[in-house]
């Protein structure tokens, strides 16, 4: 369609042809208007000259001054039985008779001690009357160029006012990446403000989108242990010769399962709301690391490696506890998946880094692989900084606590 807001083009368009079609029948009446006023101003003027004319003639000599007459200026005394009814009931002063054309000037002479009546045709002085219907042709047919001329300048005007409106309907349908702007967006007018909505509110939207499918991702991830250890245990409870040591230590193991997920999955509705964010706490950061170092115990002990950890036993950080919880969890994990021989754990109050082994042949991620998308996440809603390097056979990687 050529015009996905059609009935913005329509309106602008229907408010601009009324408009034309105003100021064209405004020129008219201007016009003609003007000619009327100028007309009865030569009229008037003449009439004025006619009568001064006379009075200065008729003070000199009163019986040699003829009345003004002409084709179409005629005089009469008071008391003349030719002087038409019609003039008789006019006061003193200058007159324009019903007919639009007859122009009477009534004026007072003490030396004749009688009034004057000086009556001009309009029609017989002027040739507006006999060209009035030219004048009038002409009048309608420049009026119907403006017309016209107004209703192209309005499609040309309402397609311009539209256009802008059109460009951005167009670039919403056609997919937006982000980063990047609507058109319109550098205008300083109502397009450019609508287009910055737009831009804000799409930007918002695809954040909004981009929270939604990493809490997918991130929590499907992450919740992949946690479910697998609570098969494992049921499995284990099912056994007919399940021992009582067994069904404790495996509902435990249930336990601490679903309470890991219960936290991730607050954690990560968390991590999905915009402007939300948890509340710090001070928590000492060895027992935490101990604990994880505890749940990975099996793999430690299947790939024989190495635990160094020199950290203060009264060494606190200041964190949301789910976020340093999954954070350090998600960091010894990946670490001892992905890595050989030794981790070794250093922290103070501004970092925390891990260490692992790797082979000589891995790329810069190969010690922590997936999970690293979840870290850099937490760090970037807490404020942190991730940093990771590779070196000869050792892969490190650094969170630095600071705001």
């Amino acid at each position: 369609m050529l015009y996905p807001t059609r009935s913005f083009f329509a309106r602008a368009l229907y408010t601009l042809l009324p408009f034309a079609v105003i100021v064209a029948a405004l020129y008219s009446v201007l016009v003609w208007t003007s000619i009327s006023v100028t007309e009865d101003h030569i009229v008037n003027s003449y009439l004025d000259r006619e009568v001064a004319r006379f009075q200065e003639s008729y003070a000199l000599a009163p019986s040699n001054t003829a009345l003004p007459s002409t084709s179409y200026l005629h005089s009469y005394w008071g008391n003349d039985k030719s002087l038409p009814d019609g003039y008789r009931a006019l006061a003193l002063g200058r007159h324009e008779l019903d007919d639009d054309r007859t122009h009477v000037q009534v004026i007072y002479l003490p030396a004749a001690e009688q009034p004057l009546y000086i009556a001009l045709d309009e029609s017989q002085l002027s040739s507006l009357d006999r060209h009035a219907s030219v004048l009038f042709s002409i009048l309608w047919g420049v009026a119907g160029l403006v017309i016209i001329a107004g209703a192209l300048l309005a499609v040309i005007g309402a397609r311009h006012l539209a256009a802008p409106v059109t460009q951005l309907a167009d670039a919403v349908s056609r997919g937006w990446q982000s980063g990047s702007h609507l058109p319109g967006h550098e205008r300083h007018d109502e397009i450019g403000t609508l287009s910055r909505a737009l831009s804000e509110l799409v930007e918002r939207l695809h954040k909004a989108l981009e929270r939604e499918r990493a809490f997918t991702r991130h929590t499907s991830h992450e919740l992949r242990t946690p479910l697998a250890v609570m098969r494992n245990s049921l499995a284990v409870l099912r056994l007919p010769s399940c021992s009582e040591e067994k069904r404790e230590r495996s509902l435990a193991r249930i336990e601490q399962a679903s309470g890991e997920m219960e936290t991730m999955v607050q954690l990560f509705l968390y991590l999905g709301r915009e402007d939300e964010r948890l509340p710090l706490q001070a928590i000492t950061l060895r027992p935490l690391l101990e604990v994880c170092v505890q749940k990975y115990a099996e793999l430690i002990g299947s790939k024989q490696q190495r635990i160094v950890m020199r950290v203060d036993p009264q060494l606190q950080i200041d964190a949301p506890p789910n976020v340093l919880q999954v954070l350090v969890s998600n960091l010894i994990g990946n670490a001892l998946q992905h890595g050989e021989r030794y981790l070794e754990i250093d922290a103070q109050t501004s970092y925390l880094q891990l260490s692992n082994g790797c082979g000589s042949d891995d790329d810069s991620a190969a010690g922590f692989g997936y999970g690293l998308t979840i870290i850099e996440r937490l760090c970037a809603y807490c404020g942190w900084s991730l940093t990771t390097s590779q070196e000869v056979e050792r892969f490190n990687a650094r969170v630095d606590f600071h705001s």
